[in-house]
């Protein structure tokens, strides 16, 4: 009979096999044209908004909730895109993206879902880029195109950060998920607009 030790050693040390046991999250980057395109079109057309930083640009290929015991390794390819249309994401519907157009994205997330047999909480993959975390007042029907062709490269994969910190801290990351870099822009953002208004109630 083990020992109440025993057992618990045995549980962590299956625990420490699991190489991803909070989920997987894989995603591109933008190469240095489209980013500096995407930042262009920003500073044009988003004058005011919360715009998310160049360095935090990305596209999200997995976001997979279920634990995955062996390493993953990441493939190296350049993916190619077009502009379909802007949509706003989240709850509150005040996440601008722009959905991209691209045989290259959903070829590389369907053989990722096939091979390691992710789970995904959205019932269909949308290639996208997030442009600005509260939109405010946008009316995504009068913004123009972005006319030009996007690419992607670095495929990257990383420990999904379910508190979407951009810390590392539940990743063993420094930088935490490029999702996450992105998300705590935002909520610094938030932060500061708070304290600012906190300060003009004082006065």
């Amino acid at each position: 009979m083990k020992t109440f030790k025993e057992y618990i050693l045995e549980i962590e040390e299956k625990e420490n096999e699991i190489t991803f046991p909070g989920g997987v999250y894989i995603s591109v980057i933008p190469d240095e044209i489209t980013s500096e395109k995407i930042k262009e079109y920003q500073e044009k057309y988003l004058k005011g908004q919360d715009i998310v930083d160049i360095d935090s640009l990305h596209c999200t290929l997995i976001y997979s909730k279920k634990p995955y015991v062996d390493n993953i390794e990441p493939e190296e390819y350049t993916a190619i895109g077009t502009f379909q249309e802007f949509n706003l994401f989240g709850p509150n519907k005040d996440t601008l993206v722009v959905e991209i157009n691209s045989q290259d994205l959903r070829r590389r997330n369907e053989e990722l879902v096939e091979k390691y047999g992710f789970i995904s909480d959205f019932d269909e993959y949308k290639s996208h880029v997030t442009l600005s975390y509260n939109a405010d007042g946008i009316d995504i029907n009068a913004l123009p195109p972005m006319d030009f062709v996007f690419t992607f490269i670095n495929e990257t994969v990383e420990q999904l950060d379910l508190d979407w910190n951009g810390t590392g801290d539940n990743n063993n990351d420094e930088e935490g998920t490029l999702a996450g870099k992105a998300l705590k822009q935002m909520k610094n953002k938030e932060e500061k607009s708070d304290n600012s208004e906190d300060s003009d109630d004082e006065e």
